[in-house]
């Protein structure tokens, strides 16, 4: 394997590790610890893939160019999961997604709009992050919540540059919606 290919294969990871939080399913509720691990491996997989592709001086590739959506549909499986086996009430989080999903989908459609469909995308997507390790903890799986909270202080500690980007992405966004809306 080319080491030019890591960087593609970190992202496309997430995707993986999406279909294998579905997999999970038939487990039912108690896989929650299982998919909180596989989220923070998509997440640390997240940290480096850019870091790596810039470090090897790469221009972007397909899958680069599109990591945000490996991330969110990371996230719409684990999202899908909590719905299915129970753990989010169902009619809200049917509900829920119902609406999340075809908004996000219309806002990717519209070209040149990439920072409104990632500020959408990120507003609708906070409570399927966060909410898996808030919900584990109160469910007695504190080992994994408190991974989840010690991994999101050592990433901010480590990326502190990264997440002020992000954050400057979802403020220029949401700026650009609150413009033409």
């Amino acid at each position: 394997m080319k080491k030019r290919r890591i960087p593609d294969l970190l992202t496309m990871s997430r995707g993986i590790i999406g279909l294998a939080i579905l997999g999970l399913i038939p487990a039912g509720e108690s896989a929650l610890p299982s998919v909180l691990w596989l989220l923070l491996l998509g997440w640390t997989t997240d940290l480096f893939d850019g870091r790596l592709a810039r470090r090897m001086e790469l221009e972007p590739s397909w899958v680069g160019e599109h990591e945000f959506e490996f991330d969110m549909s990371m996230v719409l499986c684990s999202a899908v999961f909590l719905v299915v086996t129970g753990l989010v009430a169902r009619g809200l989080g049917l509900a829920y997604l119902a609406i999340a999903v075809p908004m996000v989908l219309l806002a990717h459609s519209r070209a040149g709009e990439f920072l409104k469909f990632k500020a959408l995308t990120m507003l609708l997507a906070v409570p399927w992050v966060f909410g898996p390790f808030v919900l584990a903890y109160f469910r007695g799986e504190k080992t994994v919540a408190f991974a989840g909270l010690f991994w999101i202080a050592m990433a901010l500690v480590l990326h502190w540059r990264r997440f002020l980007g992000v954050v400057e992405d979802f403020l220029s966004g949401a700026r650009q919606f609150l413009r033409r809306s």
